[in-house]
């Protein structure tokens, strides 16, 4: 409920300046595919002797969800659940049961997402807004995004990848917690946002869950994706060779 309420707040923070646009005719429509580009947007490349540019929105979506994931599979060792998985005796079972978990629990948070930005775009700008994922034209996103982006890019696979790399960091802290301690993971997954932060490459995945970077990264997107992939299959892997290892008893 914390995490819908603050993507409430953060939907009517954007809508507020889209109505008084709309009011001022600085713009005529808004769509759902506008106002995710803004939630997913990040920051520019940071690069010495500039203010740095902090992402707050998606950086607390990442720490939230990953604090969320990685507390529950490290509470989920003790009591209850460690009863159930000595009784099923099957590790490598309850470890691929905590990444569904993982998984279900991201597009729940995702959907919410979608869900207040959807309702509140309704509420507030009423026939001005539209459900489509396309973008509505170059001012809005001058306006928001306070850049220029070129609108042939496909909106829907940038929310696919968004996706993809929010899955990707939680699957990372969800390993770390299960092999060592949820800040552990907590640590590694911050650590590596503020790489990204200084870096467009198409390697630094993180990148493609900050929109706002799309003429540096989304080009190259075949190769981020099959790497967020392959991380996610090994981070399986590794889940599954060090359940067989760990003595649970």
């Amino acid at each position: 409920m914390v995490f819908y309420i603050y993507c409430v707040f953060q939907a009517v923070s954007y809508f507020s300046n889209v109505y008084r646009c709309i009011k001022n005719s600085r713009i005529s429509s808004i769509s759902l595919g506008d106002s995710l580009l803004y939630v997913f947007r990040g920051a520019k490349e940071f690069s010495p002797g500039m203010q740095i540019d902090i992402p707050l929105f998606e950086i607390l979506i990442v720490l939230y969800i990953t604090f969320i994931i990685t507390y529950y599979i490290t509470t989920d060792q003790k009591a209850v659940g460690k009863n159930i998985l000595v009784i099923s005796g099957s590790a490598s079972g309850w470890w691929l049961s905590k990444y569904i978990t993982m998984l279900l629990a991201v597009i729940i948070y995702m959907a919410g997402i979608f869900a207040a930005n959807t309702i509140v775009g309704l509420l507030m700008t009423g026939s001005r807004f539209s459900m489509s994922l396309n973008i509505t034209g170059t001012e809005a996103v001058r306006i928001f995004l306070q850049t220029k982006l070129e609108l042939d890019f496909n909106m829907p696979l940038v929310i696919i990848l968004c996706f993809v790399c929010l899955v990707t960091m939680t699957g990372i802290s969800l390993l770390l917690a299960y092999i060592s301690n949820a800040v552990f993971g907590f640590v590694v997954n911050l650590f590596f946002f503020i790489v990204s932060i200084c870096s467009m490459k198409w390697f630094f995945f993180y990148n493609y869950f900050m929109t706002i970077r799309i003429p540096h990264v989304y080009s190259r997107w075949p190769y981020g994706l099959c790497l967020m992939l392959a991380i996610n299959i090994l981070l399986v892997a590794a889940g599954i060779i060090y359940s067989k290892k760990k003595d649970f008893i």
